[in-house]
């Protein structure tokens, strides 16, 4: 299946050149679009003459803005690894213009490629590699430019709205070492810059994995479960989702809560496109003792395609009773006990504790803890040999929460 859309997409180039009084006018050129069996993409040439100029011009730097629909290459499409772009011409040689180029995302639809050379005021420093042509039938290129389509759609772009003064941009290289030239009275040409190509955007095949999962696993590990995975590789991979569900029997799961997403935690971003082994994890805390849980990855790629691993699962131990920011509360043991037992608990925060134990018919046989614990781990031990056998209750608040538990004295 195909779909028809069509983009614009605008450049702007900010320049110096040798001479003023001359307008430095911007094409974009051979828009083609190439295909893979999943991935459709957009290329063109940023080209560049200097309109009365004299042929042996020479930037000492510039700026293209390149501004993008995003309905049809998606947001942030630098630092969502969807474009590459070719340094060509001057800026690609190295015979004597010594340019450097960096790139940067500079709004959410646009993008900028920035170049300057090293030495920008010592024309010496050049020759005829690095030179401007001053005619439109003999253009100089300065990118390739190769941009992802990420989905269907259509809409107009225009300059970014917060670009303005362009002519006032523009300065004269002057041919000596020190400060910088005139500002060009002829500024900038764009009325070559803006080219409608229609793009035909395919998703024939079947789409690429976003991931090659190797591992995916769940270890219970000191009152939280750990879950870690490693990916062989990864394809336009944006971030992952993790879910729970309690497992209440065979084929009878709950419904799959989120319990993280990559919106929310950096740390479950994806590397985006490669080919090294990716490891990571995630802690959940959030956790009840007793309690069989079953979880489930998913990732997401650019284009917003989720896909589901398969799940693990997971039976939290009993030993823990109670876990939140300020205390953790562990089940007593033994139980049955004969004649002692240890009711272990750790705060984080300084708070009262009460511990009481109770007979079968609500009688208090035991004051156990009253008072107030500073923040550490306690093992508290219990001597009941004064106590015949049978059921009791200890009854254990910590701050403004209150837990019963079931103990069996067998003598």
């Amino acid at each position: 299946m195909k779909k028809i859309l069509s983009t614009l997409l605008v450049l702007l180039l900010f320049m110096s050149s040798l001479y003023a009084l001359e307008t430095v006018t911007l094409y974009y050129t051979n828009g083609d679009v190439t295909y893979t069996d999943t991935q459709t993409f957009y290329e063109f040439d940023v080209e560049v003459y200097i309109d009365g100029g004299t042929g042996s011009n020479v930037f000492s730097e510039g700026m293209v803005y390149i501004e993008y629909n995003t309905s049809v290459f998606g947001s942030n499409v630098f630092t969502n690894s969807k474009v590459t772009v070719t340094n060509q011409g001057p800026i690609a040689t190295d015979g004597g213009g010594n340019y450097t180029v960096s790139f940067n995302d500079t709004y959410s639809d646009a993008f900028a490629i920035t170049f300057t050379a090293i030495y920008p005021y010592n024309y010496s420093a050049y020759n005829a590699d690095t030179y401007i042509s001053n005619s439109s039938s003999s253009l100089t290129t300065l990118f390739h430019v190769k941009l992802e389509a990420a989905a269907s759609g259509s809409s107009l772009v225009d300059w970014p709205s917060s670009i303005t003064g362009i002519n006032s941009l523009y300065r004269d290289h002057d041919g000596t070492n020190s400060g910088a030239g005139s500002v060009y009275d002829g500024g900038l040409s764009i009325t070559n810059a803006v080219e409608n190509h229609q793009v035909t955007y395919s998703d024939s095949g079947d789409p690429a994995l976003a991931i090659s999962l190797k591992k995916f696993a769940a270890e219970y590990n000191k009152n939280k479960v750990s879950l870690s995975w490693t990916t062989e590789s990864e394809t336009q991979n944006l971030g992952y989702i993790i879910k729970r569900a309690i497992i209440y029997g065979e084929d009878n799961l709950s419904p799959y809560e989120i319990v993280a997403s990559y919106h929310e935690d950096d740390e479950l971003r994806g590397a985006g496109t490669t080919t090294e082994q990716q490891v990571y994890s995630y802690n959940d805390n959030n956790i009840k003792p007793g309690v069989n849980y079953s979880y489930m990855l998913e990732d997401v790629d650019f284009n917003g395609t989720v896909t589901s691993h398969d799940p693990v699962s997971i039976q939290v131990p009993e030993n823990l009773l109670f876990v939140n920011n300020d205390f953790k509360l562990g089940s007593n043991y033994p139980n049955p006990f004969n004649p002692s037992f240890t009711i272990p608990f750790e705060l984080t925060t300084a708070m009262n504790v009460d511990i009481s134990m109770y007979d079968i018919t609500g009688k208090k046989v035991m004051t156990i803890a009253d008072g107030y614990y500073e923040p550490r781990q306690y093992q508290l031990s219990v001597d009941a040999s004064n106590l015949n056998s049978g059921i009791y209750f200890v009854r254990s608040i910590f701050g403004n929460e209150v837990f019963t538990q079931k103990m069996t004295l067998l003598k």
